[in-house]
């Protein structure tokens, strides 16, 4: 509970440590699926009363599935911040589940989007290629084959598994009552039955190598992947800094070398992606197909000056500046307050102070980043994904 007095509001939620990756492979989109199931009615309201219960005092209420946890979570006045935490328990533990094949459409229509979304279609298969048969190479939202497939048990059971106490955040931030809220939150959660569930997610082999995915589309979506550090692990300071390096911002090495100087790409980015077993860094490019090879000549040569010369003071002071500036400012939301510590708590069992996370950032060095790249960087672990209409140019290998 993060109390800020001088807010008119507060952003309060329960995260739970279950999502795709705690599935098995015929399971697939299971934990995505609970996550609408649950909003379809309680023992107490139906579809309309809790979104009603919300809305009608001028709150808010979402969910959100990722690879490695479910939330929800609502932003509600002050004064009514109680109503928000009655809601949520309500949500949580007295679910129906019910309208089972309305709302299994609804998430069929939204996998299907994804097919017609190229971006978001290609960070799934670039993962699901680098991650090969493994539950993080999944897309979150399964498959529809999968989806179709699950039975009401699989998604009790499921909820019976991983819905425990021991495994479940409540996190608040912003104006209310401190004493009052404690109180509603114990008496609310009380009642669920203990246990531990126990994960064995696996650290995932990384595949290397090239792969086309054919569309009818006018782009080539162009997705490169290599190793970064997981969750927990100290380089992960030197893995945000590199990425920023390529591709954080608008005066990034590749936005500046392939939008800005070349106009090949209206996006191009580069980002981390970090959980409990391993990180992922990726590069993202959208390029006419006539485009693509210079494209991709360009980044494997952005890619092989950061692993042979260290980066410039300057370059380093200005990624650093915007890591922490992006880091402190975000902390004038309250649900990125509530989504960072309820993560800290779940996966490291702690919350890690922010003096902690700006002394890592300020502790990179240009010698630290060339090493980095160096060991993470290379050939035989670098995965290029390329989805895009039939033709397009395929390099010969990895030119790491």
């Amino acid at each position: 509970m993060e109390h800020l007095p001088y807010l008119h509001s507060a952003s309060l939620g329960v995260w739970i440590k279950a999502g795709s990756a705690s599935e098995t492979q015929k399971q697939s989109g299971l934990a995505h699926f609970l996550e609408h199931l649950f909003f379809k009615g309680t023992k107490n309201r139906n579809v309309h009363e809790i979104m009603d219960a919300i809305e009608s005092k001028g709150g808010y209420f979402n969910a959100g599935t990722s690879q490695e946890y479910t939330t929800f979570y609502v932003r509600m006045l002050a004064e009514h911040v109680e109503i928000g935490a009655e809601v949520l328990g309500d949500l949580l533990l007295n679910s129906l589940f019910c309208d089972l094949e309305k709302e299994r459409n609804v998430v069929l229509e939204e996998i299907a989007s994804i097919e017609d979304t190229p971006d978001e279609l290609a960070s799934d298969l670039l993962a699901e290629f680098h991650w090969p048969d493994h539950p993080l190479g999944r897309p979150v939202s399964g498959y529809a084959e999968t989806v179709a497939a699950l039975s009401r048990q699989d998604l009790l059971q499921f909820y019976d598994a991983w819905y425990k106490p021991e495994n479940m955040v409540f996190a608040i931030a912003g104006n209310f009552d401190q004493d009052r809220v404690l109180a509603k939150v114990e008496e609310i959660f009380s009642g669920l039955p203990a246990g531990t569930p126990e994960s064995d997610l696996r650290v995932p082999r990384f595949q290397a190598g090239t792969k086309l995915v054919e569309r009818p589309i006018s782009q080539v979506h162009v997705g490169i992947a290599t190793p970064a550090p997981s969750m927990g692990d100290q380089e992960r300071y030197a893995g945000s800094m590199l990425s920023g390096i390529l591709g954080g911002s608008s005066t990034s090495r590749l936005f500046e070398k392939i939008r800005e100087e070349e106009g090949l790409a209206y996006n191009v980015c580069a980002y981390i992606s970090s959980y409990v077993p391993a990180g992922m860094m990726g590069i993202y490019e959208a390029v006419a197909p006539q485009n693509c090879a210079q494209a991709l000549d360009l980044t494997f040569k952005e890619l092989d000056l950061i692993r042979s010369s260290p980066v410039s003071q300057e370059e380093l002071n200005r990624c650093r500046e915007q890591l922490k500036g992006s880091l402190l400012m975000a902390m004038e939301s309250t649900h990125s307050r509530i989504s960072r510590v309820a993560k800290n708590l779940l996966f490291r069992n702690e919350i890690i102070p922010m003096e902690e996370l700006v002394a890592g950032i300020e502790a990179v060095t240009a010698e630290g980043l060339l090493d980095f790249a160096n060991r993470y960087i290379r050939q035989d672990a670098c995965a290029l994904l390329l989805l895009g209409p039939k033709g397009t140019h395929i390099p010969d290998g990895i030119p790491l």
